[in-house]
């Protein structure tokens, strides 16, 4: 145990970090976080944001009235924000609906009803997309998993529809004739999708040969982050079961998801160095799965080189944000983190620095070599496969015990280095995941 010094003070910490935060009491001088919202003052910077969210919640709670409420809210006089589906239908994991027609429209229709559909050649990315978030919210902050998955499936599949109602995903095929492979394909994409079964299925058969993803981190924000990630890999599920439906499904969602993310390419590119903000971690892994998955399925020459222009505009971002650099990595780790997310976020970006390398030696970009790896090879899986978080500390402890974390790691650019020189660097590659055995070619 660590012992305060100031005098007449008993407290006692296990570790360093909190024992300084603590000393920094004693000091008259010492710093105080103000909010920019109003004159208060606090110590720690995530009790700081924890007040922040408050004001967002309130400037929430003041929005103006919505415009019209939905079937549902209508019906039981329920305040609605008038989104779909709207706050109170995700909370109780209902079917939000808005069927109900004005008593002001019904008397003449306007232009907005019942709009000419446009060719099916023609697709148009919805505004409800356009707005979707692509930049990583904060994910140190606890994230509330609900105990039942019937309101995220819920939530996802209306989302979904929406999505198809608009032709992002797939669209039937009137023209189509009965029983032809098309419109089985067709008909089978007017299912609703099982998002748990594809997220599983993605875990258990895709997962392993492309380990970017931390499983549990992943289902813990799957509802808060990105839903371009959630979809990508829901995407990937559905080509891995085999089915021709499902493949064909696939593909119709991929086709969508990269003009999704070329036309929100200015909210991802970037030629900067990242600065006072976590990495969009997220967004560059739903960006190299769906590159990923040009690789695996028969895409067309003009599909090949937008996924190739989204792989330079991508591995360019990553080189100016310093994403293959150790130091940047710990650099975007904060004291008052938790070990679990600190471990893990290190861990993510390093294998997704790793799996961006193996693409581009893929497509024979010539934007990486081996020494732009500034940065240790990732843990060998014993903690990364933990499932929950008393495994993680569990296997944590056994490997301090075993000190495991009692030397640095070299850097992977400094192990091809001694390669070089005839030293026994190799062995190093062979104690990590079999999918970085492609590193032991680049020698």
């Amino acid at each position: 145990m660590l012992s305060c010094d100031y005098p007449g003070c008993t407290a006692q910490y296990r570790r360093k970090e909190h024992l300084n935060r603590h000393a920094r009491k004693h000091c008259a001088a010492a710093p105080q976080l103000a909010c920019e919202l109003c004159d208060k003052t606090f110590e720690r910077s995530d009790t700081l944001r924890r007040h922040q969210q408050l004001h967002l919640r309130q400037d929430n709670d003041a929005t103006r009235r919505a415009a019209k409420a939905c079937d549902r809210c209508h019906s039981s006089k329920t305040r609605c924000d008038g989104k779909q589906p709207c706050n109170v239908c995700c909370r109780r994991a209902l079917r939000c609906t808005f069927n109900r027609q004005s008593k002001r429209a019904s008397g003449a229709v306007t232009g907005d009803e019942n709009p000419t559909e446009d060719p099916v050649n023609v697709l148009e990315i919805p505004e409800s997309l356009n707005s979707m978030p692509f930049v990583d919210t904060d994910i140190g902050a606890a994230v509330s998993v609900p105990d039942r998955h019937t309101a995220i499936k819920s939530i996802i599949l209306q989302h979904e529809q929406e999505l198809r109602q608009n032709r992002i995903l797939v669209r039937p095929d009137a023209s189509g004739t009965s029983g032809s492979p098309q419109q089985s394909a067709d008909d089978a994409s007017q299912t609703p999708l099982d998002i748990d079964y594809h997220v599983e299925v993605y875990f258990s058969h895709f997962h392993h040969q492309w380990p970017f993803l931390h499983k549990p981190s992943f289902l813990r924000t799957k509802t808060s982050g990105p839903q371009v990630l959630l979809l990508t890999v829901v995407m990937i599920g559905l080509w891995v079961t085999g089915d021709v439906s499902s493949r064909a499904r696939a593909e119709k969602m991929h086709d969508k998801l990269v003009a999704l993310l070329e036309n929100r390419v200015g909210d991802w590119k970037s030629q900067k160095e990242f600065k006072d903000k976590l990495w969009p971690i997220a967004t560059f892994q739903a960006v190299l799965l769906n590159i990923i998955f040009s690789m695996m399925r028969e895409v067309s020459v003009d599909l090949h080189e937008r996924c190739a222009s989204m792989l330079r505009a991508l591995t360019t971002t990553c080189i100016a944000g310093g994403l293959f650099s150790y130091d940047r990595m710990r650099a975007q780790i904060h004291e008052e983190d938790s070990l679990l997310f600190s471990w893990t976020y290190v861990q993510e970006t390093q294998r997704l620095a790793l799996a961006l390398f193996k693409v581009n030696s893929f497509f024979r970009t010539g934007m990486l070599s081996v020494s732009d790896l500034e940065f240790p090879l990732p843990e060998n899986g014993y903690l990364w496969d933990a499932p929950e978080t008393k495994q993680f500390y569990s296997r944590y402890h056994v490997q301090l015990e075993s000190e495991a974390y009692s030397h640095e790691a070299p850097l992977i650019c400094d192990i091809f280095q001694e390669i070089g020189r005839g030293g026994r660097g190799m062995g190093l590659l062979l104690q990590v995941d079999s999918w970085l055995g492609f590193l032991a070619t680049a020698t």
